[in-house]
């Protein structure tokens, strides 16, 4: 009710004779609890400061916000590098699209809140005027009735939208565990590829280096037109290579930055771990990951607490069978100036309607969210054994590339030996280079490839900290 109806209402009590002035002091009560309007408007201004970037220079992040038992307390210090872990906390606090989530949490409190509430009391007050002649006074019925349903059902509604509270928390929160996993990926993919930017980097130099002084050697008439060409071809092909680079980490450093929460031309400060634990070879079996899988996943927990809703919004409905009773108490007075006093009862036959619709839906909703709680189960599953199997290629594949670049780096040697000695063709030791550069390009990848995985097995699995098994001895 607003401002202006309370006014009414006090208006009108003025005007009332004083048995009347209860029932707008009931009026002016009912007011006096409303809530009141408040302005928001979606202005720029307002989605400016919403989106304003959190200053980094004391941030606390505790293990309940996040609901990882192992994670500790972190600080974030101004300035300070970026560790995979920490910039996935970080992402958790500062990513735009995780605080429009979070707000789903409050309006799952507030079904809690209107689950709970009691049904209010009706009140009912009505007066007759004799015709001249017919009675003797004014006649008047006041009624005060309580609708019973809503009590029979109060308990299992609380208790649905309580646990579909619960179920929003832990859909919030895997939200936020699978931002943290994607932050902890593109920090991997940022320092794989500033790591790749800074090899090209040294080949381009090197490669134009030669390339200015077998350009003079040319211009003198002791270095020939094919020396000279296959140098320019090579650092031609480098160069489009580096380019490329550059373009993938403009656009991991835009999709970190978001996730962060930063500028587009915020400066990134990372780091990495000394010792990744997955480099050891117990990691890339599934049995470690699958064990728990259904009490650690958050999204699994939500599916588990949706259902227990669900099964809780089922009893209602049957529940609701219950014929809808008000029961209430009266007191009257006739023209002839006769007072009574008594109770009455009201309730609704249920003939065509025993609220078979409600629980014919509520059944088949739980049936449906059971099938999706086993599905989902079957492709946690599924999606650990496909990252473990990938891991054990990858890392196969990472051993032959090291050994490729090992003996392409000592081949190289004897080439440039041989080069200089005009035992081989130029051409031949620049495609050498050119190989070598794009071997140890692949060997990055792998490793990045390699970190990229183990993240995905955390996210997939649940888990903060590694398994024992998977932890490389020191």
């Amino acid at each position: 009710m607003t401002e202006d109806g309370a006014a009414t209402a006090r208006g009108l009590a003025r005007r009332l004779g004083p048995a009347r002035r209860i029932v707008a002091a009931a009026l002016w009560l009912a007011s006096a609890a409303c809530a009141h309007y408040t302005a928001r408007p979606l202005t720029p201004q307002a989605v400016k400061a919403a989106l304003a970037t959190r200053p980094p220079t004391a941030l606390w992040v505790r293990r309940a916000q996040l609901l990882l038992p192992s994670l500790p307390p972190l600080v974030v210090h101004k300035g300070q590098r970026l560790t995979p872990d920490l910039a996935a906390v970080v992402a958790v606090v500062a990513d735009p699209a995780l605080r429009a989530e979070r707000a789903q949490e409050a309006v799952a409190r507030a079904q809690v809140l209107t689950a709970g509430l009691l049904p209010n009391p009706a009140f009912s007050y009505g007066v007759g005027l004799p015709l001249p002649g017919a009675g003797l006074t004014r006649a008047f019925r006041v009624g005060l009735g309580l609708p019973i349903q809503s009590l029979v059902t109060r308990g299992p509604r609380l208790r649905a939208a309580r646990l579909h509270a619960q179920a929003v928390d832990l859909t919030v929160a895997w939200q936020e565990w699978r931002v943290a996993a994607e932050a902890k990926s593109l920090v991997y993919a940022l320092l794989v590829g500033r790591a790749q930017r800074r090899l090209l980097a040294r080949e381009v130099h090197a490669l134009r280096h030669s390339v200015a002084i077998l350009a003079d050697g040319e211009a003198a008439g002791y270095v020939t037109l094919g020396v000279a060409g296959a140098a320019r071809l090579a650092l031609r092909h480098t160069e489009v290579v580096a380019l490329s680079v550059h373009r993938h980490l403009a656009e991991v450093a835009l999709a970190l930055r978001g996730l962060l929460g930063l500028g587009a031309r915020a400066p990134l400060p990372l780091t990495r771990h000394d010792v990744p634990a997955w480099h050891g070879r117990g990691c890339m079996r599934a049995t470690p990951w699958l064990k728990g899988l259904a009490r650690r996943r958050l999204d699994l927990l939500a599916l588990r607490k949706g259902y227990r809703s669900q099964d809780a919004v089922l009893r209602e409905a049957i529940a609701a069978q219950f014929p809808a009773i008000t029961v209430g108490v009266n007191r009257a007075r006739d023209t002839s100036n006769v007072n009574t006093i008594g109770a009455g009862v009201s309730i609704t036959l249920p003939i065509f309607n025993d609220n078979q619709g409600a629980i014919a839906q509520a059944r088949a909703t739980r049936r449906a969210l059971f099938r999706a709680y086993a599905a989902r189960v079957f492709t946690a599953r599924a999606g650990i054994h496909q990252l473990t199997v990938r891991m054990r290629y990858v890392r196969r594949e990472l051993v032959r590339t090291e050994s490729s670049v090992h003996a392409l780096t000592h081949l190289e040697t004897v080439y440039h030996t041989a080069l200089a000695k005009h035992s081989i063709a130029a051409l031949t030791y620049y495609q050498l280079l050119e190989q070598l550069v794009k071997e140890r390009l692949v060997l990055l990848q792998d490793r990045a490839e390699l970190d990229q995985l183990a993240v995905a097995v955390e996210a997939a699995s649940g888990r903060f900290e590694w398994p024992k098994t998977c932890i490389a001895p020191s």
